[in-house]
């Protein structure tokens, strides 16, 4: 998993806005949807409001991939997308967003069934265990 608590001290800096504790809990909870900060398992999905940052104020490369119209964003899912997603990403009805070229090509290879995704990031996990 990434260390948001640093990433988002990162785009605080890259913002020129301040970078003391206090400002990176109020960002933390304002770009990050899970903003439990007590581990770094929490997920890296992102707000509507990180997203943007992300996008329009720091300019980072995103990748959007379509997916099936019948994905059904469970709680199932969205827990398993927390647990092998490991850039930020966003998530909206018909695609899902990923800062990270790897996990973009991976997702288009699924043809962006992020079912299917999670299920062969868990098998390949079991598999290495």
């Amino acid at each position: 998993m990434i260390d948001k608590r640093a990433l988002t001290k990162k785009f605080l800096a890259e913002l020129e806005l301040s970078t003391d504790n206090k400002n990176i809990k109020k960002y933390y909870s304002i770009w990050w949807m899970n903003s439990r900060s007590r581990d770094n398992n929490s997920g890296n999905r992102l707000t509507e409001a990180g997203h943007l940052m992300l996008t329009e104020k720091l300019g980072i490369k995103s990748y959007e991939i379509s997916v099936p119209e019948n994905t059904e964003w469970n709680s199932k899912l969205l827990l398993s997308l927390d647990k092998f997603l490991d850039c930020p990403y966003s998530i909206y009805p018909k695609k899902i967003v990923v800062f990270k070229e790897k996990t973009a090509v991976e997702l288009i290879l699924f043809e962006g069934n992020v079912q299917k995704y999670s299920t062969a990031k868990m098998m390949s996990q079991k598999n290495n265990s």
